[in-house]
């Protein structure tokens, strides 16, 4: 996730003439005179200056404060922005987001006065036009109904800085300065889906980029989720068996171990399956719309515990030593994304691993070399040998 910044509340000349403005407008109580917390919105106002000094910058910026489109009005120096939603947080706080023709977009995260206004000096860095794109486009739903405000776009180049920017009322968002060429774009929003598009963007000296649009599927959304349930190594269905996704009730595989679960919310879920004679799985599912079928494989119970000491073994035969001691053999469970056993070879290369039926990746490491392989150990009490590797460790 991009760090952004908190504005800093500042005020120099140029500010001081545009607060002394509203101040003669609004009388001599001053802007929000009597108000209170209870107030809906806030007035903003906003100057841009060149990084590293105070000096404005030469064209207008184009402001977004929580929603609310502003501009930078260059005969005065600062832009007054009224109608900002105080927003639900404590203390009050709001997004914005600058950007201007030559120069990088750049958000903050402003903390919002709510007596009064609030006043803010963003710098902005300079952009190479040879090297940097202008973008713009909108963040909506996925079924079209709305705009979404205040959606988080961030775009990543494949080395540089990301340029991250909010979206207004209307969910569009324009962002200058971003790197040219090679993009990752993602569009973030409370209680929505993230979602993430690769494109290449085209320089300011070179042409104009299309709109990026970007659609974000609400987390309340829910999906059926299909599948079939199979014995590992064999791919033969399993019958009977019971599939569960967190919470929701589960349901029996079918003849040819096929289950649907309806009504299962998109996002990361838990799916839990189990079916007499075989070892229980657990794994996360990601529910998207358009998922492939979800396939399990179960691996058969043992009808007693694994032998020690080992379920699996193999030799391990370091090239370019005078003997095999001293790799280490890791067995690292695809299933539940854990390390279930390490070893670490003899002089002949021997390694004897102790781990439970199921899908293993065995790494080897010595030093800075290494080497590594899928298997898979069937219940049933069996031990998986021959589980060899050659690693060459000169150079």
């Amino acid at each position: 996730m991009v760090r952004l910044l908190r504005a800093t509340i500042s005020y120099n000349w140029t500010l001081g003439a545009a607060v002394a403005a509203l101040m003669l407008a609004a009388g001599c109580g001053g802007v929000g005179s009597g108000s209170t917390p209870s107030q809906q919105t806030t007035t903003v106002i906003v100057e841009t200056v060149q990084q590293g000094t105070t000096d404005l910058l030469p064209v207008a910026a184009d402001l977004v404060v929580g929603g609310v489109k502003g501009k930078i009005d260059m005969t005065q120096g600062w832009a007054v922005i009224g109608g900002v939603p105080l927003g639900d947080k404590t203390p009050p706080e709001q997004p914005l987001t600058a950007s201007a023709p030559g120069w990088v977009t750049v958000s903050q995260i402003l903390t919002l006065n709510t007596y009064s206004y609030t006043s803010v000096s963003v710098e902005m860095a300079a952009a190479d036009p040879t090297v940097t794109a202008t973008v713009e486009g909108t963040v909506t739903a996925e079924d079209g109904t709305r705009a979404i405000v205040n959606a988080v776009v961030t775009f990543t180049p494949a080395s540089g800085d990301p340029v991250v920017g909010y979206t207004d009322n209307a969910g569009h968002y324009k962002f200058t300065g971003v790197p040219a060429g090679q993009v990752t774009v993602m569009a973030q929003a409370s209680d929505y889906l993230e979602t993430t598009k690769q494109l290449t963007l085209t320089s300011d000296a070179t042409g104009a980029n299309s709109p990026v649009n970007l659609a974000l599927l609400s987390g309340s959304t829910k999906l059926t989720v299909t599948g079939q349930v199979l014995r590992v190594g064999l791919d033969t269905p399993i019958a009977g068996g019971q599939v569960q996704i967190d919470d929701l009730p589960p349901v029996t595989t079918g003849a040819d171990g096929s289950f649907s679960v309806p009504q299962v919310p998109v996002g990361t879920q838990t799916i839990q399956v189990s079916a007499s004679g075989y070892d229980d799985k657990q794994q996360q599912l990601a529910v998207t719309p358009g998922m492939s079928l979800v396939t399990i494989y179960l691996a058969p119970t043992s009808p007693f515990p694994p032998p020690t000491p080992y379920t699996l073994t193999g030799t391990v035969t370091l090239l370019g030593r005078s003997d095999n001691s001293g790799a280490t053999v890791t067995a690292l469970s695809k299933d539940l994304g854990q390390v279930m056993d390490t070893a670490t070879t003899n002089a002949a290369g021997d390694y004897y691993l102790f781990v439970p039926p199921g899908s293993y990746r065995i790494t080897v490491q010595y030093g800075s070399h290494s080497i590594g392989r899928d298997v898979v150990l069937l219940g049933g009490g069996r031990v998986l040998t021959g589980i060899d590797f050659t690693l060459s460790v000169t150079g």
